[in-house]
This record gives C-alpha cells, sequence and structure tokens, in this order.
C-alpha cells in the first residue's frame, strides 16, 4: 500500500509518500539531493524494491522541493543543512506519531545533499545509514562554477540559493559527525561527475562502523539500470544485516 501523506515541518507542509506493507514493518526513510525530489526516477525505484522486500519507506520532498500539488511548502533558495535536518527529524517524529512501522527499526538511505543531512543529524532513532554519493564537504563556488548576486548564488541549473547557504555549512563537521553513526554503508560511483570519489574514501576512512562499495563506470546519479540495480542490492543486504531479525 502506497499512500500519500503530510507532516509540518518549522510550520510548512511537508508532501511525502508512505509505502507500507503491513503494520509493525521495518522502515526506510529517503532523503533525496539538493535539487532533487522525492519523484526522480530513483526514488521510485528504490521504494519499490524495499516495499517487495518487506520494508516500509517513507519518502518526502525537503522544503521548497518537488512539483505541482505535492511541492512542500517554502522557498528552495531558503535551503540550508540546519533546515534539512529539522525535515528529516520532522519525518521521524511523523512516523513516530502515526504507530504504523516498528520505531525500533528504522533506517536512512540519503543521496548526495540527502546523505550529508543523514550523517550531519545523528538522528538516535536510526539504526542503520546507507549514502549515495555523497560529499563531505560543499566549499564555495568559484567564479567558474557559478554567477554570484548580491544575496544569492545561481546554481549551474539556473536555481538561485542563498550566501547563507555555504556560510551554514561551515557550522557542520560531516568527517567528526560521522563517527557517532550506526553503521554505515557508503555507495560512490567511480566516474562520479559532480562529488569526486576522494569524498567517498574520506567518510570511510573516518567512520568507525562503515563499509565502502565503489561502483564501477556509475555516474552521480546512478542513471544506468545496472549501476542503481547495483546500488539498491548493496544496500537491501545492509539494512537486513542491520534491521531485521
Amino acid at each position: 500500500m502506497e499512500k500519500l501523506v503530510t507532516f509540518n515541518s518549522n510550520g510548512r507542509r511537508i508532501y511525502g509518500n508512505l509505502h507500507l506493507p503491513y503494520e509493525g514493518a521495518p522502515c526506510i526513510i529517503t532523503l533525496h539531493g539538493l535539487e532533487s525530489s522525492k519523484d526522480s526516477g530513483k526514488w521510485l525505484t528504490i521504494a519499490k524494491k524495499l516495499y517487495d522486500e518487506g520494508f516500509a519507506c517513507l519518502r518526502f520532498n525537503f522544503q521548497g522541493c518537488g512539483e505541482g500539488l505535492e511541492r512542500s511548502e517554502g522557498e528552495f533558495e531558503d535551503t540550508s543543512l540546519t533546515q534539512r535536518i529539522k525535515d528529516y527529524r520532522s519525518a521521524v517524529k511523523f512516523l513516530q506519531d502515526i504507530k504504523k512501522v516498528d520505531m525500533g527499526r528504522i533506517g536512512v538511505i540519503g543521496s548526495s545533499f540527502g546523505g550529508m543531512v543523514a550523517i550531519a543529524a545523528q538522528e538516535k532513532s536510526v539504526k542503520a545509514v546507507v549514502t549515495l554519493a555523497t560529499p563531505y564537504k560543499i566549499a564555495y563556488p568559484s567564479n567558474s562554477q557559478t554567477q554570484k548576486l548580491k544575496d544569492f548564488y545561481i546554481l549551474p541549473s539556473g536555481r538561485k540559493i542563498k550566501k547563507s547557504f555555504y556560510e551554514d555549512m561551515e557550522k557542520y563537521d560531516i568527517l567528526k559527525a560521522i563517527k557517532y553513526i550506526p553503521p554505515i554503508l557508503i555507495l560512490h560511483g567511480s566516474l562520479d561527475e559532480i562529488v569526486p570519489v576522494e569524498h567517498a574514501y574520506k567518510l570511510h576512512e573516518a567512520a568507525p562502523h562503515s563499509r565502502l562499495e565503489i561502483i564501477e563506470g556509475a555516474d552521480h546519479t546512478f542513471s544506468k539500470e545496472e549501476h542503481l540495480n547495483k546500488a539498491v542490492k548493496l544496500s537491501l543486504e545492509w539494512f537486513k544485516k542491520h534491521l531485521l531479525p
């Protein structure tokens, strides 16, 4: 069963989808990347695979993300790591409140910036973590990478993001935070064109309870079916190992 759900985060309505194979199922929360959404093909595939294996899945749009009637309230340009951590924690609270899943068996899978959210939040309810193509830091962009306005940067996609996004990033040390999270599987494509594979090695070195898998030939979004299928297979094995009896 898949159901459209909503919950509040800092007074804003967040839209998501809860895939529930049965009440009391272990549940995986998905965290999309900076400019992505819950409805990208990757997340639809992951949610279906999890459901088929008996895992509930909550995928949601962070504030200002998504399309049409399921776009979460808020503005994309106000995005920050701090704000997305709040959205993530609101998603965990939503699961606690509805009492439909086993809160003793919660996992999270985050892609790119979503992986940073999963690490930085250090959410105590979560027992297993998977990251896809996740950086350990995001530096201020160079002039050659993006345009700059007075208080905004224009991303390569054309979307605006406030300068405060990068200022907020300076509050976080991802390599320190990763030392204190549950077992983590770090997945990265060898041909990632956005986040160099060296970031995955840095995360693995810093995490005491981690496993690193480099998927040969995969790009940042695991756009080829065989690469995504491998990432999903490894993720399922990880969650079964750490969340199932």
